[in-house]
């Protein structure tokens, strides 16, 4: 496909012929006369086979190359996908769009995109320059990624995060980049394989780490590319220049800029190593006379001075060739930039560059041959005529974009024209240098108002003339003295006569001064985003927390801003110590709105300290904001006092926490226990007369001696009627002693109750398992002693609403006379719509006659969210030991808190006294007394 282009010029030249000519500009007769008969010199009839117009001037040429301007490709650096591109390269200074070549994507949730482009078509050395996104980057070339993504892109990095990579690989290459083979050489749909080296073609890798704020879309990339090394016969002492380099071997060119030398190797021909690439084929050097083009290419190398100071060289170029394009084409472009001319005398090459040399003939009057025909021509059809010129150029400081150059117009020339404006327009596409492009315009002008063309029989004595030549006329007939002519074409005749065409010059339209500069306004392209918005009416101070009796509680700071800001949401603060610098504060979410303060206090916030705090505004869109200055500010002296023990409401809280927890494991359990005993007894009591179907199985003994009696009974009952369910299994132990008077003297028992029933009434469900084990045992009017365990677990669903819950029991106690000790446990969980609820109680209790002491645990979760999760515990004294150490217990006894050894950090208090007395640090108050 890259070599398309080599088969439609073999269609091309041999379908198209050569026209022979003594002398003319480059024209169809343009090396094809030369090499008619040979293959190469029917290929650079192809290459440069377009025909100039007789007569034309700089203006004339520009406008002739408009006007076929369907053969080019014209100026466009859009990125182009897909493999039906012609090939291309570049020469001087200029930029490629590329042909995306693959696209991958890689890493943690594919987090990083990678985008291969070819830059060309043949190598290109050097350090290339790139624009991403409208915006001129770096590249820190001194810094590769580690893990292969090639250089880092600085402006797009963020928070020491980078976030863009660029390589670049020159087509000098002779493997595949080990950086796409490690990532997309196992792709199974398409894989970067080692035969993708790309020989011969410079192009990128371009990887990206998504961010959303940097790239709303994959990364548009343009590159400038280095100036590529071609061929400087000036440098070639083999032919007719000084040093080293070689036409052979183009390890010994240099980069260059210069057109002239530029165009040489177009008609010489574009090789990539031994292969034709591009323009003439096999062109021996002999004709392109050396003598002409080094002075040519030296005439661009002038240096002219500019207005701002310092100088530049007369003429460069740049230019990116494609090889569809007719290389004529791509010289003419070229020779635009030089106001250049090329001509073929002969099968010999030659071009004028800027004002042409000095006078070759001279004749008069006498030397003009009457019996030929001749024309003049004073002036051009008006049509043609021009008093202003305006020229567009690719602008590099504007991302190559095609920009307007200052225009020039003469009121000289328009008061000439009948003051009508007459403007023509003039594109330079391969001269990206702004002054350039002035100097251009303004020969273009001058040059173009040089009306008089002539064209008459000279005597065979002007046969040496060759286009691009100067004559001298001196003429009574139209009042010429020595007035220079420019030879535009020469035509032998069979009788030796020679047809030339001329055109008036004048040297002086190639002058410049620096002088003559017009300003050029290069504006900013990269993406116009407002400045970062600062943090204004920062302000920070100290404030005292106060309690809703008004009194001074806690040290605080309080930071205000600016009020009534636009695309603001949050506000950003940060506090930090000032002696350390470190960050005891930091949070985004505070709200941005009246009154456009802020109060903090804290654990962190100590009093009587000097902190420092800074803001940052955080809008709704993603623009950037700037941090305030760090502030200073010293805390309010607010120390602990009385109050700050305990919390408001604390004490309160807890002492009903445990009286309720207190009577919950008391009265509560008791009318628990007594409610379970009453459904263990529910068969014995209850003949299930409301049940459909009843079944029962039932064992009973008894046995009497002499007041003694001992009674058994085991049953199981279960029954089903509308709606409900119950099974149940019973087994009831007793024994008793009575007396000669019928007294009990003793008596003891025991049950053993299983129970599980389940009711269904309309919208209410109920399901219900109880386990009972109970036993006592009594002398009468002396001691009892009893013990009972129980699980229950029931679910109900009433209208919807559901509830489930679980009861374990275990209660022991024991009496003698009037004083009773009880040890009760008890767990209950809970579920339901009212939340969930957990609960754990134990309870050692002694006591009579009103007077009891008693030792506590409860471990509390309760349904309500927003009350405390706690472990109570109530005794007289809470001691932590670790059993064999118990000399420095933890001992909680009559309301204070005792601990031999203590590591503390720190510590929030009012008071420090010394066990002795003798010191007193009233912290409150701020005062130190010691006593002797």
């Amino acid at each position: 496909m890259k070599f398309a282009c080599i088969l439609l010029t073999m269609i091309w030249f041999i379908l198209s012929g050569a026209e022979l000519a003594h002398g003319e500009p480059v024209s169809a007769a343009l090396f094809g006369a030369a090499f008619a008969s040979s293959f190469a010199g029917q290929l650079v009839t192809l290459g440069l086979g377009l025909a100039f117009n007789f007569g034309v001037g700089l203006i004339q040429k520009a406008m002739a190359k408009r006007k076929a301007k369907e053969q080019t490709r014209g100026i466009s650096f859009e990125l182009q996908v897909g493999d039906d591109q012609p090939m291309s390269f570049t020469l001087g200074k200029y930029a490629a769009g590329g042909r995306r070549k693959y696209t991958g994507i890689h890493g943690e949730d594919g987090r990083y995109f990678v985008d291969v482009i070819e830059l060309g078509n043949l190598p290109c050395s050097g350090v290339p320059e790139f624009w991403v996104n409208d915006e001129k980057v770096t590249v820190d070339w001194e810094n590769p990624n580690p893990n292969g993504f090639g250089y880092p892109v600085p402006d797009f990095s963020s928070d020491g995060t980078d976030r863009l990579w660029i390589i670049y690989h020159d087509g000098t290459q002779t493997t595949a980049d080990a950086y796409l083979l490690d990532k997309f050489g196992s792709e199974p749909i398409r894989p970067w394989t080692s035969d993708m080296i790309g020989r011969g073609c410079p192009y990128i890798i371009v990887t990206a780490r998504f961010n959303p704020e940097m790239f709303s879309s994959v990364p548009s990339v343009l590159t400038e590319m280095p100036v590529r090394p071609v061929y400087d016969l000036r440098k070639d002492s083999t032919n007719g220049g000084s040093g080293s380099h070689r036409w052979d071997n183009p390890s010994t060119w240099e980069p260059s800029e210069n057109p002239i030398v530029n165009i040489y190797n177009i008609v010489r021909g574009i090789y990539y190593g031994d292969e034709w690439v591009y323009g003439g084929q096999n062109l021996a050097a002999f004709r392109l006379p050396a003598s002409n083009w080094i002075a040519a290419a030296n005439e661009c190398d002038v240096e002219i001075a500019l207005s701002a100071g310092g100088t530049e060289k007369q003429f460069r170029c740049g230019y990116e060739v494609f090889c569809d394009v007719e290389p004529l084409t791509v010289i003419e472009e070229l020779l635009q930039t030089c106001n250049g001319r090329m001509a073929e005398v002969g099968g010999i090459f030659k071009v004028l560059v800027g004002a042409p040399g000095a006078a070759v003939f001279s004749f008069t009057d006498d030397d003009v041959l009457v019996t030929e025909g001749q024309s003049f021509n004073p002036f051009p059809p008006f049509s043609d005529t021009h008093n202003g010129i305006e020229a567009t150029y690719p602008e590099p400081a504007e991302k190559w974009a095609t920009k307007d150059a200052p225009a020039r117009y003469s009121a000289e020339y328009m008061a000439a024209d009948l003051d009508q404006e007459l403007v023509v327009g003039v594109e330079f596409e391969a001269c990206p240098f702004k002054t350039q492009v002035q100097r251009l315009m303004k020969t273009m002008l001058k040059e173009e108002r040089r009306f008089r063309t002539h064209e008459f029989y000279l005597p065979p004595i002007a046969w040496r003339l060759e286009p691009n030549d100067v004559v001298s006329w001196t003429s009574d007939r139209n009042g010429y003295i020595n007035k220079k002519f420019f030879v535009v074409r020469v035509v032998g005749r069979r009788s030796f006569n020679q047809l030339v065409s001329l055109k008036e010059i004048d040297p002086s339209d190639y002058d410049w001064e620096a002088s003559e500069e017009l300003p050029t306004v290069v504006g900013p392209v990269k993406p116009i985003t407002p400045d970062p918005q600062p943090m204004t009416g920062w302000t920070a101070a100290g404030y005292i927390v106060l309690d809703s009796d008004g009194n001074a509680r806690r040290p605080g700071i309080k930071v205000t801003a600016a009020a009534d800001l636009d695309d603001v949401k949050n506000v950003w603060i940060q506090i930090r110590l000032k002696s350390s610098g470190a960050v005891v504060f930091d949070t985004g979410a505070s709200p941005y709105g009246a009154p456009y303060e802020w109060i903090f206090s804290g654990q962190w916030t100590l009093p009587n300290t000097l902190y420092q705090a800074r803001g940052r505004l955080l809008p709704f869109t993603n623009r950037a904001t700037l941090w305030s200055a760090w502030l200073d500010v010293t805390t309010p002296n607010v120390l602990l006092g009385d109050g700050d023990v305990y919390l408001p409401g604390m004490v309160e809280d807890i002492q009903e926490f445990l009286g309720e927890s207190t009577e919950w494991i008391r009265d509560g359990l008791r009318q628990t226990m007594l409610e379970q005993k009453r459904i263990a007894r529910l068969s014995l009591d209850n003949d299930f007369t409301a049940y459909t179907d009843r079944q029962k199985l039932r064992t009973e003994l008894t046995s009497s001696t002499e007041g003694a009696k001992a009674y058994a009974l085991q049953q199981i009952t279960v029954a089903t009627g509308p709606g409900s369910a119950i099974a149940q299994s019973i087994t009831l132990l007793e024994a008793e002693i009575a007396g000669f008077d019928g007294a009990i003297l003793a008596n003891a028992n025991a049950i053993a109750s299983l129970t599980t029933t389940v009711t269904v009434q309309g919208s209410s469900i109920s399901a219900l398992s109880l386990r009972v084990d109970a036993v006592e045992a009594t002398i009468p009017n002396l001691a009892t002693a009893s013990a009972l365990s129980s699980l229950q677990a029931q679910v109900t669903s009433i209208d919807g609403e559901v509830n489930a819950q679980a009861t374990a029991i275990t209660a022991l106690e024991a009496s003698y006379n009037s004083v009773s000790a009880s040890a009760n446990f008890r767990m209950s969980v809970s579920a339901g719509v009212d939340g969930y609820a957990s609960r754990i109680g134990m309870e050692a209790r002694v006591g009579g006659s009103g007077t009891w002491r008693s030792a506590s645990l409860f471990i509390d979760v309760p349904s309500i969210s927003s009350n405390p999760t706690r472990v109570a515990i109530l005794a007289d004294q809470f001691v932590v030991t670790n059993g064999t150490n118990s000399e420095n217990p933890l001992v909680f006894s009559g309301g204070v808190l005792r601990l031999n050894v203590a590591n503390i950090g720190t510590v929030n208090t009012g008071r420090l006294l010394s066990t002795n007395g003798k010191m007193d640090i009233n912290l409150t108050a701020g005062t130190i007394e010691i006593f002797s």
